[in-house]
This record gives C-alpha cells, structure tokens and sequence, in this order.
C-alpha cells in the first residue's frame, strides 16, 4: 500500500485544527482564489467568485433578519445554487436543510411544518403545488426563488462574512432519510460530528491531487444525499465539486471525459449502469483515479468487472446518516491481488473491515453479542453517530440503544475481521418456515452474464428473484427461454433451500432517486403480472434450518463461476 502522499497529510494536519464547516470554507477561499470551485449547468466558478456569490446570499439572509440557528430549507434540482446556499449556512451559523427533488410534494410540506424553517429556497417548477400551503402554514418565512428572483437578490447585496459566533457543537444541518418507508425523518449533526466524519474519511481516501490536469471530484448521487459527504474532502483538497443534472451512464461518462474528473462518487447502481453502456468505449475516463462507492451493497461479480475495466480505483465504505461512514472501509488495495487482479467474492462481497475508534457488535434479539461467524443485527458505536431524529424521541428510542446504533441490516464478521452485509432484516424472504437473505441469492444470480440487477422478494408464500438483463443480452432470445435459462442457472449453483421458487425478468428494476433498488416496487410489479403460463420454476425447497455454512456455500460457487 502506498504511503499517504504531502497533500493528504497537509490535509489530516489542518482537519486536526479546524473545527466547523466555515472554517474549512474559509481556508479553501483563502488558498485556492483561483482554482476551479464549482462546475454545473452555468460553467464554472473559481474558488474566488464562489466565495463571492456565497458571501452575497448570507449578506441577503441578513438583511432579512435571519439569525444563528435559524432553519434554511431548499427544495432544488441538483443544482449550483443548491451548493451557494449550504455553503451561506456555513457562513452564518444557520441550519441547512434539503428535500429530493423527486420526493412527494405534500411529505415536503409536512416536513416543513415540522422543522419550521425561516428561509425557504426553491424551484418554483418544484414548489407550485405547496407554495400558498407552505406561506400559510409558516407565517413571515422568506422566500427565494431559484432563477431571477435569486440572482437579484445576490446583485443587491454587498458580499461580506458571517458575524455569527459559529462553535463545533452548534447544529448545522439536519439530513432528511431517504423516506422509502415512510415520511423522511430529519436528523441534526453538529459540526463536531460532521468534521469527525471526514477525519475518519482521511485517513482512507489520499487527497494527492492528479500528476496530470485538473483535481475535479464528481458526484454521482444526490448532493441533498449521500453526495453531501462529499463537501468537506472537496474543500479540503482545494478541488472543484462537479455537480451533473442527472446520474445516467452517458451524462457521468461525458462529464468525466470533458472534465478530466478525477475522484467521482458512486452508487453500485451507477457503476452497473456505466459498465452496461453500449457506448461506454467510445468515451476515455482514463483520468479516474479514485472511486469511492457506497449508498447500498455492491454485487461482487459486478465490482470485479469493474475493476476489470477501470483498473484498482475502487473503495467502499460501510454507514448511514444514523451513523456517518465510514463504519468500516474496503481499500482499493484490499479489492486486487498483488497483480492488480480482482480478489475473489469472499472478500468483495464485504464492506471492509472497522475503522479505528469505531466499535462493531453482532448481536442476537435479545441484544446480547454473537460469537464470531454468526449472523445477527449489526450494531455501531461510533464518535459519530447521530443524538436522535428531530423531534421524534419514540423512532429514537427504536434505533438508538444504550448508545448503540442499530443499522437494521443482518450481517457476520468473518475471521479475517471483514464484515459481510447480508442485507435488511425487513427484507428476508420467509419460505416454509426458512428466512432467507436475498442478497445470498443476488450475488450467484449476478454470476450470469445477462443479468444486470437481482432482487428476490416475497411474492405470497414464494420467494421469487426478479432480475433485468444486461442491454447486450435483450432481444436476443426470447424472455422465457432467458428465464429458463436463469432458473437452471441457479439449480446449478444453489443448494436447494436456497433456491427461488420461481424468476421473472423485467427491463429495469425500479430504483429510489438515490439509485437504489425499490423492493418494494418490485413485489407491487410481480403482482400486477399475468399468472405463470410457462414453468421458469427453479426446484423447490424443503423445510431445512438456515445456517450460514449455506451462504458460504452459495459464495463459494458464485466465486468458483468466471
């Protein structure tokens, strides 16, 4: 393994002494006037004329009488602008809080009224179905819309620094979950907590800029997501933070190829999608040297392709905005052997091993701790897990126990010390008796090559793996010929309990707007399907006791399948 490069160790030094956000801003506006900051649907902004915009919108928020503490909402496509306004909060020592674009308009004006904010930023294409709901609801909130109403604002204002006395304990944002299962829960971070966050990053990801071109870090998913993890490192390094109006394969390859991006962001989903683009070879993503991936689990046979094509760039880590990533972290050198090869899918199937000052128990429903090998619920301590949902003690209470976070996945540490994720607990699969974990079945199934995504979920008393083909592979047979073909697939390298009472293929599986696969989706897809007039049956199984020799099993083959 390398050793850190000056850069990074620069940046470790300085992170060891700064302690909020705007401090970091600060320093970046400081050394880097010149160098790119920003790049989005407008072009690009130096660090200098970021600092400028930023300084012009707190100077706004001022005026209107906004003060420390208070909560500045935005309702954005992935956007600049969206940047400029987390980064006044910063300034000022306001809390910055977001909503998807592709989130419910009514959950965003529940969740407004919940959080009661002062300022309201937003896209008036996003807002107009709440926009007199929102003004009614919430009496002398400010409004800002995104276009000429904001860019007037700014030209009034003469830019100047927050005056806020800001500390490292003070809230400065609360992160919306995902609301999959429900409204969105708000959670606060304090700026010790978020910095923290990025120490713990540091001491993974090299900030050594590129020998050759510009230091451009790209986000692949949401900055109003996971993407905003991305934030500090990028002001740290002094690099410029790439924001696309959309994650497909296409948009991300371009912008790498124009842009010579150098670290980008992913989900596995992005990275699938990428790796299935017929007209990936006709873009040069040569200057990629860091890819970071995370936000779900990556299918090993997938990230070994990967690694196949783009060379040993790739490093996960393990968390969620209960307990900020990373948890544990797979290193790019721990993804290849030592001819730069991918490793087998006993040790890609894993989200690495636990980071320093991070504390990992397995446990049974009772709470207590398993011994090594065993599956239970993951649990973390860490320095930076959350304090609690906003105003939501009882949802606390169910996530949070005696200062243990519960991730609410299943999962075992082999004795190697990797911790393998099987996946929700609310998403096993129960048959005759039997749960099984889905993602057991949807790493063999990933084995065949027509398979783009899997996902087994529960269809009545059946569990069924529903599965997308790979572009290369559509309409070159038939769909139940493939679907047969699959079935016999998994009789082959499954044992019988744990293979799928039937499969369905599907063009796509449907994703959240953080590229997620929707299960939920899928099992309302299987029933509005026509009965089964063919027989794609998989053989059935009997009533056995689970065990994770079996998952070892289905590794072991899916790892001995090329």
């Amino acid at each position: 393994m390398a050793l850190p490069s000056l850069r990074s160790l620069l940046a470790r030094f300085l992170l060891s002494r700064l302690r909020t956000a705007r401090s970091v801003a600060r320093l970046a506006y400081r050394l880097h006037p010149h160098k790119p900051a920003l790049i989005d649907r407008r072009g690009t902004l130096t660090y200098a004329q970021l600092q400028d915009r930023v300084y012009r919108l707190q100077a706004w928020m001022q005026a209107q009488g906004v003060k420390k503490g208070d909560v500045v909402f935005t309702w954005l496509p992935e956007t600049g602008e969206q940047y400029e306004t987390r980064l006044a909060t910063f300034e000022n020592g306001t809390i910055f809080a977001s909503f998807h674009k592709h989130l419910p308009a009514e959950a965003a004006l529940t969740t407004m009224g919940r959080v009661k904010p002062t300022v309201f930023i937003h896209d008036p294409l996003l807002s107009a179905p709440i926009l007199q709901a929102v003004r009614e609801q919430l009496p002398g909130l400010r409004v800002l819309a995104l276009g000429d109403d904001y860019e007037r604002a700014l030209a009034q204002q003469t830019p100047s620094a927050g005056t806020a006395d800001v500390h490292e304990d003070d809230v400065f944002a609360l992160h919306m979950t995902s609301g999959t299962t429900g409204l969105p829960k708000s959670i606060g971070y304090s700026n010790r907590k978020y910095l923290d966050s990025v120490r713990l990053i540091s001491r993974a990801i090299d900030f050594k800029p590129p020998a050759n071109g510009p230091d451009v870090n790209m986000l692949g998913l949401p900055l109003t997501g996971p993407g905003s993890g991305l934030v500090l490192p990028t002001l740290l390094a002094g690099a410029a933070l790439m924001m696309p109006e959309d994650f497909r394969a296409t948009t991300l390859a371009g912008l790498i190829q124009k842009h010579r991006v150098s670290r980008a962001f992913l989900s596995p989903s992005a990275i699938i999608d990428l790796l299935d683009e017929p007209t990936l070879g006709q873009y040069d993503l040569s200057s990629l040297t860091h890819v970071p991936y995370g936000s779900e689990m990556m299918p090993a046979p997938k990230i070994a392709e990967a690694i196949r094509r783009f060379g040993p760039i790739f490093q996960q880590g393990y968390g969620c905005l209960e307990a900020l990533p990373p948890i544990t972290w797979l290193l790019p050198h721990e993804h290849v052997d030592a001819q730069g090869n991918p490793l087998g899918n006993d040790i890609l199937s894993t989200v690495g091993r636990v980071m320093p000052g991070v504390d990992v128990v397995i446990r049974d429903e009772q709470f207590a701790p398993l011994p090594l090998g065993q599956m239970g619920l993951i649990t973390v301590q860490t320095p930076v897990r959350f304090d609690g949902y906003w105003l939501d003690p009882e949802k606390t209470s169910e996530t949070l126990r005696d200062g243990w976070v519960v991730m609410g996945d299943l999962g075992y540490f082999d004795a190697a010390g990797y911790l393998h994720v099987l996946g929700r607990s609310a998403d096993r699969v129960v048959r005759h008796g039997q749960a099984l974990n889905p993602r057991e079945i949807e790493e063999v199934a990933h084995c065949h090559p027509a398979v783009k995504e899997a996902c087994l979920v529960q269809h009545g008393t059946a569990a069924v793996l529903v599965a997308s083909l790979r572009q290369s592979w559509r309409n070159d047979r038939g769909t139940q010929a493939l679907e047969h073909d699959l079935a016999e697939f998994l009789v082959q390298h499954l044992p019988p309990e744990m293979r799928p009472d039937d499969v369905r293929l599907v063009t796509e599986i449907p994703r959240s707007f953080l590229n997620k696969m929707l299960r939920r989706e899928v099992r309302l897809m299987l029933e509005a399907m026509p009965p089964r007039s063919g027989a794609a049956h998989t053989a059935r199984a009997e009533p056995v006791a689970g065990s994770m020799a079996m998952a070892a099993r289905a590794e072991a083959m899916a790892s001995a399948h090329p």
